[in-house]
């Protein structure tokens, strides 16, 4: 539960690690590429502004997550109903996709 400090000795054989918040952006505007999307980093922007407003806006719920692992998620379901649809606007796509993943986890007050 509480961190205490390690020995000396311990301390000796671990090399220091530098880790860094991941560019969720550059990373969602790829993985749109990767699934066919054209409009990747139009698309990108706008997804990534969403989620950081629900993230911001909305209740905090313990089954709400708005961070890397839902929005891969997310793209690879748009990007499989993309390939399903290919009639269907890009932005349609995404749109559908955001609705089946997000819209049963919203309580009703959100």
């Amino acid at each position: 539960l509480g961190r205490s400090e390690l020995p000396e000795n311990l301390k000796a054989l671990f090399r220091p690690v530098t880790v860094c918040v991941p560019d969720v952006l550059l990373i969602c505007e790829n993985l749109l590429m990767a699934q066919g999307f054209a409009q990747a980093r139009v698309l990108a922007k706008k997804l990534i502004t969403l989620f950081r407003l629900n993230e911001d806006l909305l209740s905090a719920q313990h089954h709400y997550d708005w961070g890397l692992r839902s929005i891969i998620s997310l793209l690879t379901a748009a990007g499989a109903q993309r390939r399903a649809k290919p009639e269907v606007s890009e932005e349609g796509v995404l749109l559908s996709a955001l609705r089946d993943f997000n819209l049963p986890k919203l309580v009703s007050s959100d």
